[in-house]
C-alpha cells in the first residue's frame, strides 16, 4: 500500500529547490522546512575568508539545512529528555500532528501500527537510550524524504553555523521505495542546560551517491598527485601569499574542475589509474555501471583509514539495522598524527605539538618524497614540502580558526569533489568544507576553537573528518515537492 501511494504521489510533484531534484519531500506539519545557505552566511565570514577560502565557503553552503519554522522547548530531568512546541503556535502544531498521523496511515504513507507511526503517535520527540549511555532525542521534522534510484540521503549537523550545546547523529535514510520520516537524533552536551530552546537550523540533509570504491595507495603507485601539490605551493604561491590572497585554488579548480565535469558527463575518466569511473557525474542512478573509484594516496605516518556505512534508516522503522544491499558507501576517516594542544586568547591562537612526534613524523614524510622523486626533486620544492611537513598552518592575530594538513591526499574522478565533514571536540569544531579532489588533492582540517584561555588537547588518533566523495551534480542537486493524496 506504502507503495502505491508512493508512486501516486510522484506524478504530481514540483521542483522545490535549485538543481536538478534527485528526492522527494513531503510536508505533513509545516514545522521544519529545507532552506539553502549563502557561502558567506549572509555575510557573517571574514573578508579574507570570503576572497580565499573556496572549500569553505562551500562547506557553509553544502546540503540543504534543516530550519525549524517554530521553535522547540528540550527538558532534561532525572536522566531523561522531552520536548514539545514552544510559543504561539503551540497548539496548532500538536493538533495538525495529531491529524497528520491518521492521514499518513490512511493514505499509505505510514503501515499502520509499523514501528514508525508507533513511534510518531507518541508525540514530535522521544528519547532513546543504547545500553548504558545517555539519552538521546529522536524530533520528528514534521518531514517525509523518498531518494530517488541510486541515491542516499544523509542526515547530519548543521556545522559551520549551528547550535553547539548538541550533536546531530549521523544517518543514511536508503528506501527508494517508500517515503521515509526524516528525524533529526540529538546529543545534548554536558553543559547543555536543563531547558534548552531549540530554534532555526538544527541539521543538515543532502543526497550523496553510493557504489564508490576507495583504495588506498602509496605515494609511489600515484606520483602525479605529490607533483601536483609541488606545483600548487610553488615559490610564487609564497611569495604572492606574504601580501595578498592568491586565489590559485579558485583559479584550478575553476579550469580543471570545469574539464572534469564534462568528461564526467561523458563517461570519462579515472581516478590516477584507479580505473574508470562511469557513469561518474550522474545525479544518482548506478544503473548496472561500475563503481566510481577514488584513491586515498598514503604519504606519511597516521595514514586515515577507508570506512564503510553498515548501518541505515528505512521506512521499517526509526531504529538502524544492517544494510544488505549490493551498493556500499564508503569514505576516508582522517585521525591526529600529532598529539597537540591550542590556546586561544582572544588575539594569539598558539598551537603546541608534541615536538618529538612532529619531528619523527616530518622526517617519515621527507624520506616518502625522496624516495619517490629524488633529492633534487626535495631542493627545487623545499617549500612545498615544509608546508606539509610542519602539520600546523595558523590563521591571522584575532581569528580562532587553524589548520593541520593530513599526511595524505584524496583523489576523485572527474567531476567529483569530496565533502570534508569535520569532527567536533571538547572546546573546539572541525569545520565543514568542500574540495575538488579530482583537481586539488589535499583535505585539511580546519579548526575552530570555541574555548577561550584553557587549552584544548588532541590526542594522537583523534578523529579529525571523514572524507566523503561527490559528484558535483549532487552539491547543486535539489528537491521536489510531493503532496497528500487529497491534497
Amino acid at each position: 500500500m506504502a507503495v502505491a501511494a508512493a508512486v501516486a504521489v510522484a506524478a504530481a510533484v514540483a521542483v522545490a529547490a535549485a538543481g536538478e531534484a534527485c528526492f522527494e519531500v513531503l510536508d505533513a506539519l509545516g514545522l521544519c522546512r529545507l532552506t539553502r545557505r549563502t557561502g558567506d552566511l549572509d555575510g557573517a565570514v571574514p573578508l579574507r575568508v570570503a576572497k580565499a577560502c573556496v572549500p569553505l565557503l562551500e562547506g557553509n553552503a553544502f546540503g540543504l539545512q534543516i530550519a525549524l519554522a517554530r521553535p522547540i522547548e528540550v527538558q532534561r530531568r532525572l536522566g531523561s529528555l522531552r520536548a514539545e512546541p514552544a510559543g504561539e503556535g503551540r497548539e496548532a502544531l500538536l493538533r495538525a500532528h495529531r491529524a497528520a498521523l491518521p492521514r499518513l496511515v490512511s493514505q499509505g504513507f505510514l503501515a499502520p501500527e509499523g514501528a514508525w507511526h508507533r513511534a510518531l503517535r507518541g508525540g514530535l520527540a522521544w528519547a532513546c537510550r543504547t545500553g548504558l549511555g545517555p539519552p538521546r532525542l529522536r524530533l520528528w521534522t514534521g518531514l517525509l524524504v523518498r531518494p530517488d534510484p541510486g541515491v542516499w540521503l544523509r542526515v547530519a549537523g548543521a556545522a559551520n553555523r549551528r547550535n553547539v550545546l548538541f550533536e546531530v547523529s549521523e544517518a543514511y535514510l536508503v528506501d527508494e521505495s517508500a517515503f521515509v520520516p526524516l528525524v533529526v537524533e540529538l546529543h545534548l552536551r554536558d553543559e547543555a542546560p536543563r531547558s534548552l530552546r531549540l530554534e532555526g537550523e538544527i541539521g543538515c540533509i543532502a543526497p550523496v551517491r553510493p557504489d564508490v570504491e576507495i583504495e588506498a595507495c602509496a605515494l609511489a603507485d600515484d606520483p602525479e598527485v605529490g607533483r601536483a601539490h609541488a606545483e600548487f605551493y610553488d615559490a610564487r604561491y609564497f611569495a604572492v601569499k606574504k601580501g595578498e590572497v592568491t586565489r590559485k585554488y579558485r583559479r584550478l579548480v575553476g579550469d580543471r574542475a570545469r574539464a572534469g565535469d564534462r568528461k564526467a558527463r561523458a563517461g570519462e575518466g579515472s581516478a590516477g589509474g584507479a580505473g574508470t569511473a562511469s557513469d561518474a557525474g550522474g545525479a544518482g542512478s548506478t544503473g548496472g555501471a561500475s563503481a566510481a573509484r577514488a584513491r586515498l594516496v598514503v604519504a606519511g605516518p597516521g595514514a586515515p583509514e577507508v570506512d564503510e556505512v553498515t548501518e541505515v534508516t528505512t521506512a521499517a522503522g526509526p531504529d538502524p539495522v544492517p544494510w544488505r544491499g549490493g551498493a556500499r558507501l564508503t569514505s576516508v576517516v582522517v585521525r591526529n598524527a600529532v598529539p597537540f594542544r591550542a590556546t586561544f586568547d582572544g588575539h594569539t591562537l598558539a598551537v603546541a605539538p608534541e615536538a618529538p612526534r612532529l619531528a619523527e613524523g616530518a622526517a617519515a614524510v621527507e624520506r616518502t618524497f625522496a624516495q619517490v622523486y629524488g633529492d633534487d626533486f626535495l631542493a627545487a620544492n623545499r617549500g612545498a614540502l615544509w608546508y606539509l611537513t610542519k602539520y600546523f598552518t595558523p590563521h591571522p592575530p584575532g581569528e580562532p580558526h587553524f589548520f593541520v594538513k593530513p599526511w595524505a591526499f584524496t583523489r576523485t574522478p572527474p567531476g567529483w569533489s569530496s565533502l570534508l565533514e569535520g569532527v567536533h571536540g571538547d572546546g573546539y569544531d572541525v569545520m565543514r568544507g568542500v574540495v575538488a579532489t579530482d583537481a586539488f588533492f589535499a583535505t585539511p582540517a580546519v579548526f575552530h576553537v570555541r574555548r577561550i584561555g584553557a587549552p584544548i588537547e588532541v590526542p594522537e588518533g583523534a578523529p579529525l573528518l571523514r572524507v566523503l566523495p561527490i559528484p558535483r551534480d549532487l552539491l547543486r542537486a535539489g528537491f521536489r515537492e510531493a503532496r497528500f493524496l487529497d491534497g
